[in-house]
């Protein structure tokens, strides 16, 4: 029996590390899916040097000129979409951020700004938005001073997730801003799901940001909406939070 060759949603899948074991197989053996593969990973590479860091740049400069308005971008092309899963045209819309969400504030502050996918183009999530339940979300951050990152999220249902895929050091940065490689894509079930992003000194400190962030999952969904701040991180410790609101 002859294996179809790979959709471009599931080399999408593949490039952000999501494809089942057969496809990956498929991939490795079909010298055309494998060209497909290495095509949409250049021009992903290209859009996340050129396009996308311009792009976020506009619509970030648009709320914070005009944050009761909606600002619509330009469509790009459906090549560089299916290459670049999380960065799909938005919209914005921003609904009252707090003081961080656009920029760094104080000497030892984080920002975090959250994009997701829309029909009519990108789309900016202010604290509190509601989104699809299945969207993809990119992450944009912003450090004061050298750390380590942790990007972590929490649901009504008590779930903890890592999004930042630093593992068990957090992810390094250096002072300023940095946009997240790649996407991730929620789960599809409705309610409250909280992301909390945390700048430590020490990376001995990751496994208390996951710990603090299941103690706040564990209150349940009310719980997940009033908890802005995890409890039990290093006084050197720097947070910012976001909700959203998943809808079916």
């Amino acid at each position: 029996m002859i294996t179809p060759c790979a959709t471009d949603l599931a080399l999408e899948r593949l490039l952000a590390g999501r494809a089942p074991p057969e496809v990956i197989a498929h991939v490795d053996a079909c010298g055309g899916c494998a060209e497909r593969l290495a095509a949409m990973r250049r021009e992903g590479e290209d859009f996340r040097r050129t396009v996308y860091p311009a792009t976020v740049e506009r619509i970030e400069d648009a709320a914070a000129r005009s944050p009761g308005r909606r600002f619509l971008l330009a469509l790009l092309p459906a090549p560089v979409l299916l290459a670049a899963a999380a960065a799909v045209f938005l919209v914005v819309r921003p609904v009252g951020p707090p003081d961080d969400y656009l920029g760094v504030k104080g000497s030892g502050g984080i920002g975090l700004t959250v994009f997701t996918p829309g029909k009519d183009g990108p789309r900016l999530l202010a604290d509190g938005a509601e989104v699809s339940s299945a969207s993809t979300l990119r992450f944009r951050v912003r450090v004061s001073e050298l750390c380590r990152l942790v990007l972590v999220s929490v649901d009504g249902a008590g779930t903890v997730s890592r999004l930042d895929g630093g593992g068990a050091l957090g992810v390094p940065l250096t002072a300023g801003l940095h946009d997240l490689p790649g996407g991730v894509e929620l789960d599809g079930k409705p309610g409250p799901e909280r992301l909390y992003a945390v700048c430590l000194a020490d990376a001995a400190a990751v496994p208390a940001v996951e710990a603090a962030a299941r103690e706040a999952g564990g209150r349940g969904g009310e719980g997940v909406r009033r908890t802005v701040r995890l409890a039990g991180l290093p006084p050197t410790a720097t947070q910012t939070t976001h909700l959203l609101e998943k809808r079916p």
